[in-house]
């Protein structure tokens, strides 16, 4: 198995359940999920395993001691650009990966499907607008939760626009208190782990 790129000692300033269930589902993405541009710079196991990491930081502010918003964001994050077919744009990685995540779970046993999990990375690729009505339309008893995990998912992904160089990350366009608290440390870990 592929070693983490994350620093250990970036893991060792969250809270031991945050950095145990950062590590497993970085490690279970290396072991069993398949990327359709393995070798991609931009958006393979190294951008996913940034974006576990900032979802992981902030889920725990908004929702406190909540295993269930860990995973459904753990899950977005190691499957969210699986289906990319190029590096540009790709309108519709979204909807396939989260096509590939539901067959995926068929086919493991040891992975639970989480429907708020497939909708946020159908639609992380998407307008907000979008992305927020569908959730609404779809997860009508919970749709504020689903609505700010998706907001903390999209944030998650745009903290790593570092990777893009200096101007890659416009902190305007964050959605999230949480993910303006970690545009340093974004921009930081990005220097110490992309190629």
């Amino acid at each position: 198995m592929k070693k983490l790129i994350v620093p250990r000692k970036f893991v060792s300033l969250m809270p031991p359940a945050v950095g145990s269930c950062f590590r497993r589902w970085a490690e279970y993405m290396y072991s069993s999920v398949q990327f359709n541009m393995p070798d991609s710079v931009m958006h393979s196991t190294a951008h996913s395993e940034r974006v576990l990491l900032y979802a992981m930081l902030m889920v725990p502010r908004v929702f406190p001691d909540d295993e269930q918003a860990l995973t459904t964001l753990a899950h977005a994050a190691i499957f969210h650009d699986t289906r990319r077919e190029n590096e540009r744009k790709d309108s519709g990685h979204g909807a396939r990966a989260a096509a590939y995540y539901e067959e995926f779970c068929r086919e493991h046993s040891e992975l639970t499907f989480i429907p708020a999990a497939a909708a946020i990375m159908r639609y992380h690729d998407r307008r907000d607008e979008l992305g927020e009505e569908a959730m609404a339309q779809a997860f009508p008893d919970s749709a504020e939760r689903v609505r700010m995990l998706y907001h903390l998912f999209k944030d998650a992904d745009a903290l790593d626009r570092w990777r893009l160089g200096p101007r890659g990350l416009n902190p305007d366009f964050l959605r999230t208190d949480e993910a303006i608290h970690l545009v340093g440390f974004a921009r930081k870990l990005v220097d110490v782990t992309a190629d």
